[in-house]
């Protein structure tokens, strides 16, 4: 009788085991493809550091305190 049962439980669980996750979809993996990538002028890459600067060129200019007029009070 032990002999039945713990056959019957051996092949339950072999029969489990051989079904599990055998109904899922199989796995494709995809080859991402490369996406175009838009040119642009060089020159474009520039305009803003160049602003910048004269920005900061202009500040210091106007920031100069190269005053000939000494104030001696």
């Amino acid at each position: 009788m032990k002999k039945i049962i713990f056959g019957s439980i051996v092949a339950s669980l072999a029969g489990v085991a051989a079904w599990a996750g055998g109904l899922a979809d199989a796995i494709v993996e995809t080859v991402p493809e490369a996406m175009p990538v838009e040119t642009t002028d060089s020159a474009t890459g520039w305009i803003i550091p160049l602003l910048i600067v004269g920005a900061l060129v202009a500040v210091a200019v106007a920031s100069s305190d190269d005053d000939d007029d000494e104030y001696t009070g």
